[in-house]
């Protein structure tokens, strides 16, 4: 699904219905013909339902709310610390590096050896994890507001630290993947976050297991061709294989 689909698939679920005539209204900067073309799509796809110029969310499809971090911590956890232990390979010494939130990234940061590293983050329990149990890392929050869902920091502030630091490798978490979608995440304020870090970084690794493999949330932060590598597990599908093999990303699989 494009961006501009999304926008619209989007925009429609928080209204819950809407009429064509304010969707052409709002969405001015393209044709008439091709938000028809692009309500087709959605329907076809069940996202929505149209009757009498009217487009209507299909209430079947909407995504379902990203779960509370506490709720997902036990979650495949045996899989992330596998996960975790496969990306070690990736890690190099007085490198800086950017550790996105979630309950993956909280098993690798268990993970990292206690070296010269400096680590950047915006999950304050990452950070006092560094700083308690990794000394030769140094460990830097980013600022922004602290979602108590998610445990990430984002929004304003957030922004103006990045700006100020380099990044040699971000490592990224995804609450969902879809070849339509991409890398999607549940939150705006946290997909901009993760938006500009990669805007920063000289390499972007996602760690993710493959029970997020065909979820999609509502904010795309990435397509396959902005990422280096995904480390994963053997529960990747072969068609999800193929569309991030074929926009170059490198595949690293865990052993289970």
């Amino acid at each position: 699904m494009t961006e501009r689909r999304a926008a619209l698939r989007n925009y429609i679920q928080a209204k819950g219905e809407v009429s064509t005539a304010e969707l052409l209204e709002r969405f001015a900067e393209k044709s008439p013909a091709t938000i028809r073309r692009d309500l087709s799509y959605l329907e076809k796809t069940g996202c929505i339902t149209r009757t009498h110029g009217m487009a209507r969310v299909n209430r079947q499809s909407v995504m379902q709310p990203e779960a509370f971090y506490s709720e997902r911590e036990g979650e495949n956890a045996r899989l992330k610390q596998a996960i975790a232990a496969r990306a070690l390979s990736l890690i190099e010494e007085r490198r800086s590096l950017f550790l996105d939130s979630g309950t993956t990234l909280m098993a690798f940061a268990r993970a990292l050896p206690d070296v010269n590293l400096s680590v950047l983050t915006a999950a304050p329990n990452i950070a006092l994890y560094i700083a308690a149990q990794k000394p030769t890392c140094t460990a830097l929050l980013t600022g922004g507001t602290l979602n108590p869902k998610t445990l990430s920091c984002s929004g304003y502030g957030s922004a103006e630290a990045l700006n100020m630091l380099n990044i040699d490798i971000a490592f990224m978490g995804a609450s969902g993947f879809s070849v339509g979608s991409g890398f999607t995440v549940g939150e705006y304020f946290e997909c901009e976050l993760k938006r500009t870090v990669m805007s920063k970084s000289v390499k972007s690794i996602v760690l993710m297991d493959s029970s997020k493999i065909g979820k999609s949330m509502p904010y795309t932060f990435a397509r396959p061709s902005d990422i280096n590598i995904v480390v994963t597990d053997g529960g990747i599908d072969p068609k999800t294989r193929r569309a991030l093999t074929d926009k170059g990303v490198t595949l690293l699989i865990c052993d289970e």
